[in-house]
């Protein structure tokens, strides 16, 4: 188990009486001075009241504290909702001694509930006593619903002669497509980095890791990723550009990476993980038009979780994404086994399974209009995943 410890951060989670099923449901993430902060949420019409709050409070560019709670969503709650939000922030800033605006709330649960603020608020108390160094594997806890277990991951990175820590917290299971992130991410690291680098860097980050997910193509109305970076190693503010910048936002997508693979791995019954890639496009965005279509096709999901090495409906999947191609100059592998060869059956049959059997593998389709290329990493769709959401609520 890794050991997370940021310098100048603090987690902390606990069991407040939220989740009908018991076990951690309130967490908190706290650092010893305001960080400077940057926020991306959810592109849904129909946003959670923590959503609200959190985008109106991001853009102070400041961050000391977030609340995360799991097993109501506080989402289509209107304006209690939005008071709720609003109250149970405060109490946990009353609690820290900071200001109300330097506390960012996040949800994740069941919509339509409304948010059981006298629990949470008498459960503060010993949610702020509890916080740690090494608390953030209580944060990952807490902020789990139909999450297998909890994800995180850590990495050093060398700033000048020394050595800064960046970290990542994230929960998601179902209700993931990549059009922002439709999951809870907390990235965290004591690098002083300067307010545009950090906006950049987050966006980067979400856009290359992120936002390249699906399990099963919906929208949350909670979606948030936030990065908070305290300054505590002390090294000159990174701006957004040269070598320094480069290497933080090329570590920060790792590190997002490994937990963005976490949730595919995690996805709700899953059994694969797939990384698709599309080559040969004329532009990125049409490489990954494909590529969402095939990652979201229930089809395509279907035979990856049945182990079939079912081509047609790849070719089929790519040809409805909006995109101009030949499609009798197409060339299909999985791993390394070419399965098309423009467009004509090369395909040896059961080595082409044999890779579908493995747990993770790549489908890589080449269709020859350009040079532009995109992926995105999906999970299958199971019986398993039916039976978790059509009982979600009971």
């Amino acid at each position: 188990m890794i050991m997370i410890k940021i310098p100048g951060f603090f987690g902390s989670g606990v069991h407040a009486g939220i989740k009908k099923k018991g076990g951690k449901d309130l967490a908190l993430i706290f650092s010893d001075v305001p960080a400077k902060a940057a926020g991306v949420f959810t592109t849904n019409i129909v946003k959670a009241p923590p959503v609200e709050v959190g985008m109106e409070r991001i853009k102070s560019g400041y961050c000391q504290a977030v609340l995360i709670n799991s097993g109501v969503a506080n989402a289509v709650t209107g304006k209690e909702g939005l008071k709720n939000s609003l109250l149970t922030s405060k109490y946990a800033a009353d609690e820290l001694g900071i200001g109300k605006r330097l506390v960012i709330p996040s949800s994740t649960g069941v919509i339509g509930p409304q948010l059981p603020t006298d629990k949470i608020k008498k459960a503060l108390p010993k949610l702020v006593s509890e916080l740690r160094a090494d608390g953030f594997l209580d944060v990952a806890e807490g902020i789990m619903t139909t999450d297998a277990f909890p994800k995180y991951a850590v990495k050093q990175i060398s700033v000048g002669r020394e050595k800064g820590i960046i970290a990542v917290i994230g929960k998601g299971a179902g209700m993931i497509a990549p059009d922002m992130a439709t999951m809870l991410a907390y990235i965290l690291t004591d690098v002083n980095v300067g307010k545009r680098a950090l906006s950049k860097a987050l966006k980067n980050t979400v856009k290359n890791s992120f936002n390249k997910i699906i399990v099963d193509g919906d929208m949350s109305t909670n979606d948030t990723v936030l990065m908070l970076a305290n300054g505590k190693l002390g090294n000159p503010a990174i701006i957004e550009s040269g070598a320094e910048y480069r290497k933080f936002e090329k570590a920060v997508i790792e590190v997002a990476t490994e937990v963005a693979e976490m949730i595919v791995k995690d996805g709700e019954g899953a059994t694969k993980v797939v990384k698709i890639v599309v080559k040969g496009a004329k532009t990125e965005k049409d490489a990954e038009k494909i590529a969402r279509v095939l990652g979201s096709s229930q089809l395509v999901k279907t035979a990856f979780f049945g182990e079939d090495p079912n081509w047609g409906r790849i070719l089929a999947a790519a040809g409805r994404a909006g995109v101009t191609f030949n499609p009798d100059k197409i060339d299909l592998f999985f791993d390394d086994q070419k399965i098309l060869a423009n467009s004509r059956v090369v395909m040896n049959e059961k080595k082409a399974q044999s890779v579908l059997k493995k747990p993770k593998f790549e489908i890589t389709l080449n269709i020859k209009s350009g040079e532009a290329h995109s992926f995105v990493i999906a999970s299958d769709l199971t019986l398993d995943y039916i039976k978790i959401n059509a009982h979600y609520r009971t």
